[in-house]
């Protein structure tokens, strides 16, 4: 069963367990203190997207809910008749291309099998997503993992998202929620997560002073390790690829290095 079979089949048969019927309180409280109502905002594997129909209801009309299966964006349209049909996304997340000023995040990246390259697929993707100085800004689950990775919503610590997210963002909040839905109590993260801006193109010399993570972390973010992959033919971005793994293979060979030096500069004379 792939993902959309299975998501599809929860909501088909009312197996969501994890879903609050109503927005959170800690997104509640993060969504009152916004003012501007014209930013774009995308809610990813959004469900029955309570989080969308109280932003909609506050004026924010630039929001777009995007979910792998049919059945919660069909309920979604007939409780909110007036939201438009194209910003209901029916789609893989993975392969969506928008950019946005902010992504609401509850409990989507705790729904994916908690293995390291889903995670750092996710934060990558997120990044890719987001304007310059875009934001995440939501909740994530704060247990333990266990041997079960069919049992879903997954957890994590906060000392993992770190390593996840600190390539790509700066880390504004990310602290133990205190307004937590009583059932969710002393379970949730609050995280507001900003996109880091790319490294800076020199003049004369373009890699002057940009050092091979500037460059690595730059090309994930506008890139993504698909096409890198792809593009660079080295095998360090197609297995489980990480930052980290990445670094290590480029500095032990020079040619792997230069490979990826000239499609960054390509890259960057593009825009």
């Amino acid at each position: 069963m792939n993902e959309q079979e299975f998501w599809q089949e929860r909501y088909d048969e009312d197996k969501t367990g994890w879903d609050l019927g109503k927005i959170s309180t800690p997104i509640k409280e993060y969504v009152d203190q916004l003012t501007d109502t014209s930013i774009r905002i995308l809610i990813p594997g959004a469900g029955n997207a309570y989080e969308a129909e109280y932003l909609w209801n506050k004026g924010f009309k630039n929001v777009f809910i995007l979910d792998i299966a049919t059945t919660p964006l069909q309920n979604f349209k007939k409780r909110i008749t007036d939201f438009p049909e194209e910003q209901l996304i029916n789609q893989d997340f993975f392969k969506h291309k928008e950019s946005y000023d902010l992504i609401i995040e509850q409990t989507f990246f705790c729904s994916f099998p908690p293995i390291k390259m889903n995670r750092t697929k996710y934060a990558t993707k997120m990044a890719s997503l987001l304007k310059e100085n875009g934001k995440i800004a939501g909740v994530f689950f704060d247990f333990p993992l266990t041997d079960n990775i069919e049992k879903r919503p997954f957890g994590g610590s906060l000392k993992e998202y770190r390593t996840y997210f600190q390539p790509y963002f700066s880390l504004n909040v990310f602290e133990r929620c205190h307004n937590s839905n009583a059932d969710r109590m002393d379970k949730e993260l609050f995280a507001i997560l900003q996109k880091k801006k790319p490294a800076i193109k020199q003049a004369n010399n373009p890699l002057h002073g940009v050092k091979l993570k500037d460059i690595l972390e730059e090309l994930i973010l506008e890139e993504g390790w698909e096409k890198m992959a792809n593009t660079c033919r080295i095998n360090c971005f197609y297995s489980n690829p990480t930052l980290k793994s990445s670094l290590t293979f480029l500095r032990k060979h020079e040619w792997a290095r230069e490979k990826v030096e000239k499609y960054y500069l390509r890259v960057r004379k593009k825009k």
